[in-house]
This record gives structure tokens, sequence and C-alpha cells, in this order.
């Protein structure tokens, strides 16, 4: 599998549009946005800050099983 570079500030744009569509209760914008996300290669992590009850997203490469990475 070859390891394609990630634009972190193209990555962060998409986020900030899907949260955007969150609030506004778009979910069908969020879940292509998601959708598009998951596509680079990317798992999209929700939260909720309990303290402030403020929704946050971050997001990780996904794994490369082991039998493909080389």
């Amino acid at each position: 599998m070859t390891n394609i570079p990630l634009d972190e500030a193209l990555i962060e744009q998409l986020i900030a549009d899907r949260i955007a569509a969150r609030e506004v209760k778009d979910f069908a914008k969020a879940d292509t946005i998601r959708k598009q996300l998951d596509a680079m290669g990317l798992v999209i992590i929700d939260g909720k800050d309990e303290a402030t009850g403020e929704f946050w997203t971050t997001w990780d490469p996904k794994a490369v099983p082991e039998d493909e990475s080389e």
C-alpha cells in the first residue's frame, strides 16, 4: 500500500464543515463529509466535553494491516 501524504489543512477544513453541518442539523451533509474523510483513509472520532457540553471531533489515519504495509 502506498502512503499518500495527508493534507492536514484540507482535513481540518472538512472537519470544520462537518461540525457546522451537524450544528444546523444537516446530517446528510455531515455524513457525506464523514464518508469523504473515510475514503481519504481517516478515522473520525467524535466526543463531547462533559464540563461544557461542547462537541469536538478529531481524526487519525487508519491503521494499515501489517501484511499490506510492505
